[in-house]
């Protein structure tokens, strides 16, 4: 490639695939999670796939909270959520072993009473991984919600965030770094009162049908995140999947100058 009016080769540089939709004015709908599916759609060339076709490098998608749709999901767990602001939502990977995951489970629910807040329960969230490879299928946590209520004591939406970003801190040393034999299998995607993370091992057209519930009209939000990865540094895993919880990194370190000084 050559230089022409602005274009420059020198800032060439691999990317993985990301993009960005939102209402300007903050109008929450099923329209915004649609456009960002297919967003994710026409990122597949961005992504990369291993030695199956079907095993992907990651793919995921960030929403804000969509408090009609998790009424409704918690509600059939017996689980009665307070209004929006009012709980934080776990997104969580866990062992597929039961006693294994409850460990991790008794462990996450006793950390959340010790910060003071109200652990209300847990749901399994609907996965479909058929049309995932073997090596995907192989390392596929389970994939479940953990429900938060917030202290009436923290006045301030932003205390019960930062309240959230501790438990998940604490749960992450006291299970994920331990010498729990569970532990290398619990990861949190995310932990927060405003938005949820759907991600996996997954390629970008798997996204939709591996989490059926993207596509339920009541699952609203005015912003979504979308990325597809390329690891070209780091294995694949399913908790090195983007979005992470507050961003999705759109660069590698390798630039197509920095391979040429090499």
């Amino acid at each position: 490639m050559r230089s022409q009016g602005l274009y420059d080769p020198r800032y060439e540089h691999d990317a993985c695939g990301v993009g960005f939709v939102v209402n300007i004015k903050g109008e929450k709908s099923h329209t915004i999670v649609e456009q960002a599916i297919t967003v994710l759609l026409n990122l597949r060339h961005r992504g990369a796939c291993g030695c199956e076709a079907n095993t992907g490098d990651g793919a995921g998608i960030l929403l804000q909270m969509p408090h009609a749709f998790l009424r409704e999901a918690a509600k059939k767990e017996k689980i009665a959520l307070p209004g929006p602001a009012e709980y934080g939502v776990g997104m969580m990977f866990l062992p597929r072993d039961p006693a294994e995951r409850r460990e991790c489970e008794k462990l996450f629910e006793q950390i959340v009473k010790e910060e003071g807040q109200h652990f209300l329960g847990w749901r399994t969230i609907p996965t479909d991984d058929r049309t995932l490879g073997r090596t995907a299928q192989l390392a596929e946590p389970l994939m479940r919600q953990a429900f938060i209520g917030r202290n009436a004591k923290l006045a301030d939406d932003m205390a019960f965030e930062r309240k959230l970003y501790v438990i998940r801190r604490r749960a992450e040393n006291a299970i994920r770094y331990s010498e729990l034999k569970s532990g290398s299998s619990f990861y949190i995607s995310s932990l927060s009162y405003k938005t949820l993370v759907y991600k996996g091992m997954l390629m970008s057209e798997q996204v939709q049908f591996f989490y059926p519930e993207l596509k339920d009209p009541s699952v609203e939000s005015a912003l979504a995140l979308v990325h597809s990865r390329f690891s070209t540094n780091t294995f694949p895993s399913w908790e090195r999947a983007h979005p992470y919880r507050y961003l999705a990194h759109n660069g590698e370190i390798n630039t197509l100058r920095g391979n040429i000084n090499w």
